[in-house]
C-alpha cells in the first residue's frame, strides 16, 4: 500500500535498500539509507512513514488499522536478515524503536532501547551470548526506558534504587555492577513498574513494539518538541517517521560502547575530530545528559582501531555530505556501526569557520558558503575571552564557547520570568535535558553539573548561540534551598555568576573579558559574495 505516492514501510541495511525520501521517511532513516550503499556499517532496519503520525493525530490518536501487518512485514524482514527470531526464548532479536522527522530535532522526541526483552527471553539471551550481566543490564534498561516513556513514570523511581544499588555494592557507576546485582535491580524494577502502573510489565514483544511506536510518535506533539518547533520556527512538517532498527549493544563487553562524534569541532570550528564515548553504555547514555563521558584520548588508547576506523568514516561522510556531520555510534566488541549521521548543530562563529575552511579544503564552492551561511549574521559575531587573574570557583567541560555573565536561575520557568524581567541569566541544571529549551533560549549560558557536551540539549545551546559548560563536577544543586554550592561555596537563586565556555571555567561575579571580531573571516566571506555578484 502507497500514501501519496510513498511506500508505507522501507528497509535498509537488510540487502538491497530501498528507495528512503526524507520527506516520507526522516532524515535519520534517509541518511543511513544512503550511507548503508557507500559501504558503511549500520544496523538493518525497517521505517514507518510520516504518514502514520499524521493519520494518527487525525483520527483522534488512534493507531492505523494496518499497523499490525506493518511491523509483522518489516520484523519478517529484519528477522530474515539477523538470523534472530524476536520475542524468541532461545534467539532474541532486540530492537531499537527510535523517531525521524525531516527536520533535525535533536533529543527532542523519544527513543525506546531493547525491546523485545522479557523475563523468559532474557535467559534465551543468557544463553545465546553467554553473558549474563549484559542480558540482565539490557532488561532493567528496557523495564525503565518503557516505564518512563511509554508510561510516563518518573525517572526519580528508577533512578533512586539504581543509586541505592551502587550504593550498596559500593561503586561509583552503574557499568561496575555485576551480573547478580543487575538480576536484582531487574527484580525490582519490575516490582516498581507494576506498583507504579497498576499491571506487570508486558512480557509479549509485539506488545511492546506496538506501545513503543505509539510512544514515537506521540512524543511528536509533547511539550518540548512543540517547544523547539516553535522556538525554531519550523512549520508545515507534517509529523515523524518511526524506525525499527536491530540494536547493537554497547553494553556487551570491555571493548563494547557508545558515543557521539563531531567531525569539527562544532564551537570553535576547529578541524578536528571531537568525540564523546562510554564505555559499556547503550546509546542514549551519553546523548541525554545524564552520564558523563570517557576522554577522547582514553577512547583512542584503548580501542585504536575502532578509534581510526571512526576517523576515516567521519571523513568520509564530511566529504560525501560536503557539510561537518553529528555521528551517533555504537562499538559492539570491537565492531563499528553508525547509528545516525546528520549535519552538526554548531555556533555563529564555528559555522562561519567551517564553511571558510570546508572552501579551502576543495570541499565545497564560494557559493556553497554563502548558501551554509544563509541564516547567519556574520557581521553580528565576536569571540569573547575572559581577561581576569582572578582564581575560577569551578571548573567544567566546555561545550558551547563565549562567555556570559548572568544571575543564577534554577529552572526553566524562573529563567524565563527573569529574562522578561530584564536580567540576564545563567540556567544552572543538574543535567543539560531537551526538557530546557525555552529556559535556554531566555538565559545567556547554560551550566551543568552532569552530562557530556555532545547531549542533546549541550548541541541545541551551540545552535542558539548560547555558552554552555557541563559536567561541572564541583557543583552541587540544592533545589529546594534555591540554592547551589560550587566548590563549597554558597549562590543562592539571582546570585552573578560569569561561566567561560571557552576553558570550561566558573567565576564568582561579574569579571572583565574582551570582544573581539573575526574580521579576516567575515572580509572573506564578503569578498566572495562580491565575486558572485559580479
Amino acid at each position: 500500500m502507497t500514501v501519496k505516492g510513498y511506500p508505507r514501510l522501507v528497509t535498509f541495511g537488510c540487502g538491497l535498500p530501498d528507495s528512503v525520501p526524507a520527506e516520507e521517511f526522516g532524515n535519520k532513516a534517509a541518511n543511513l539509507a544512503t550511507i548503508a550503499t557507500q559501504g558503511v556499517k549500520v544496523p538493518p532496519a525497517f521505517c514507518l512513514g510520516v504518514s502514520l503520525c499524521e493519520e494518527y493525530f487525525k483520527s483522534g490518536k488512534k493507531l492505523p488499522p494496518d499497523l499490525p501487518d506493518l511491523l509483522k512485514a518489516g520484523i519478517s524482514r529484519l528477522e530474515k536478515t539477523t538470523g534472530l527470531s524476536f520475542g524468541n526464548s532461545r534467539k532474541p532479536m532486540l530492537v531499537s524503536v527510535r523517531s525521524g522527522a525531516p527536520v533535525s530535532m535533536p533529543g527532542v522526541m523519544e527513543t525506546i532501547l531493547n525491546v523485545g526483552l522479557s523475563r523468559e527471553s532474557v535467559r534465551g539471551l543468557i544463553s545465546f551470548s553467554g553473558n549474563p550481566r549484559f542480558a540482565w543490564d539490557s532488561y532493567r534498561r528496557l523495564i525503565q526506558n518503557f516505564g518512563e516513556v511509554i508510561c510516563g513514570h518518573p525517572s526519580a523511581l528508577y533512578r533512586t534504587a539504581l543509586h541505592a544499588a551502587m550504593e550498596r555494592e559500593g561503586v561509583a557507576d552503574e557499568v561496575e555492577l555485576d551480573a547478580l546485582t543487575l538480576r536484582e535491580l531487574a527484580y525490582e524494577y519490575e516490582r516498581i513498574y507494576s506498583l507504579t502502573e497498576g499491571q506487570k510489565f508486558p512480557e509479549q514483544a509485539t506488545e511492546q513494539i506496538g506501545l513503543a511506536v505509539e510512544a514515537v510518535i506521540r512524543s511528536w506533539e509533547s511539550p518540548r518538541a512543540e517547544a523547539f518547533r516553535r522556538l525554531n520556527l519550523i512549520r508545515e512538517v507534517r509529523g515523524t517517521a518511526v524506525t525499527i532498527q536491530n540494536m547493537v549493544f554497547g553494553n556487551i563487553g570491555t571493548r563494547s560502547g557508545a558515543g557521539v562524534a563531531f567531525t569539527r569541532n562544532p564551537w570553535q570550528g576547529d578541524s578536528r575530530i571531537l568525540v564523546d564515548f562510554k564505555f559499556g553504555a547503550q546509546g542514549e547514555d551519553v546523548v541525554s545528559g545524564d552520564q558523563s563521558a570517557t576522554t577522547q584520548d582514553e577512547f583512542r588508547e584503548v580501542l585504536p582501531d575502532v578509534y581510526h576506523e571512526l576517523l576515516d568514516t567521519a571523513k568520509k561522510l564530511e566529504v560525501f555530505f560536503k557539510d561537518m556531520q553529528d555521528l551517533e555510534f555504537t562499538v559492539q566488541d570491537g565492531e563499528l556501526f553508525i547509528l545516525q549521521t546528520r549535519s552538526g548543530k554548531r555556533s555563529p562563529y564555528a559555522a562561519l569557520k567551517i564553511a571558510a575552511d570546508l572552501c579551502h579544503e576543495g570541499i565545497i564552492s564560494p557559493q556553497d558558503v554563502i548558501w551554509m551561511l544563509r541564516e547567519v549574521d556574520i557581521d553580528a559575531i565576536t569571540i569573547e575571552s575572559v581577561q581576569t587573574h582572578d582564581h575560577p570557583i569551578g571548573v567544567g567541560i566546555p561545550a558551547s564557547g563565549g562567555v556570559a555573565a548572568g544571575a543564577i536561575a534554577f529552572s526553566t520557568p524562573r529563567a524565563e520570568e527573569m529574562e522578561s524581567e530584564g536580567q540576564d541569566v545563567i540556567l544552572v541544571r543538574e543535567t543539560p535535558s531537551p526538557d530546557d529549551i525555552p529556559g535556554i533560549q531566555a538565559s545567556r549560558a547554560l551550566l551543568t553539573a552532569r552530562g557530556a557536551r555532545t547531549a542533546h540539549a549541550a548541541v541545541v545551546a551551540r545552535q542558539m548561540g548560547k555558552v554552555c559548560v557541563v559536567g561541572c563536577e564541583g557543583l552541587v544543586l540544592e533545589e529546594s534551598r534555591r540554592r547551589c554550592l560550587i566548590s563549597g561555596q554558597e549562590f543562592s537563586e539571582g546570585s552573578i555568576i560569569t561561566v567561560d565556555g571557552n576553558s570550561g571555567r566558573i567565576f564568582r561575579g561579574e569579571v572583565e573579558y574582551s570582544t573581539d571580531r573575526p574580521s579576516r573571516l567575515i572580509d572573506m566571506v564578503r569578498e566572495w559574495e562580491r565575486g558572485l555578484q559580479m
